[in-house]
């Protein structure tokens, strides 16, 4: 490797990462903010139009619903997850370097659960691409509790990039020891 190319890695890594702008920050927080606000609101009218007594009824209803119906359960389980995510990635980008030389991370556009996976769908400023993100993929499981990270190019996009976060746990092949540090993927990926 010439000069050349270490002169922008080492720019990287001693440029501060920006914060986000106000708009994007409340795009980051958007989750925590409705449920901030809308909740008590939502609340408060639910008691005004059945009453306090029909309120708890009603509430109770409808924790059960979402508790004995497994579903649900698994889709609330899963958006919760996939918020958690969000805020994982954004500490590891920054933490792990991955921005442009003057600090811009990579904007994460939406996440969804799929199948127990998480799918995060990037927006890269020019200077970060598929190659620095694949790169550093055990430092992106590991700051999100995952088993493995999978890094795919949008095929007409360059910019715009899907993680496959793999929350699957891991475990040993029956009839046969793991050897220290081994570990078997509970299922393949495709």
């Amino acid at each position: 490797m010439t000069h050349d190319n270490h002169v922008p890695e080492l720019a990287r890594h001693l440029a501060p990462v920006k914060r986000s702008n106000p708009v994007l920050w409340l795009y980051h927080w958007r989750y925590e903010l409705l449920a901030v606000t809308l909740l008590p609101y939502a609340l408060v009218n639910l008691v005004l139009w059945l009453g306090p007594i029909w309120s708890v009824i009603a509430l109770v209803a409808a924790f059960n619903w979402v508790f004995y119906w497994r579903a649900a359960r698994r889709h609330v389980r899963g958006r919760l997850r996939a918020i958690v995510v969000q805020h994982r990635l954004r500490s590891a980008f920054a933490g792990a370097r991955i921005c442009t030389v003057d600090g811009r991370r990579p904007a994460i556009l939406w996440t969804r659960p799929v199948d127990g996976d998480i799918v995060v769908s990037l927006f890269c400023p020019a200077g970060i691409g598929f190659e620095q993100l694949h790169s550093r993929r055990d430092v992106l499981a590991n700051a999100c509790f995952a088993a493995e990270v999978y890094v795919d190019r949008h095929p007409k996009y360059g910019a715009l990039v899907t993680l496959t976060i793999c929350t699957t746990a891991f475990r040993r092949e029956p009839g046969r020891a793991a050897s220290p540090g081994e570990v078997v993927p509970l299922r393949a990926h495709s």
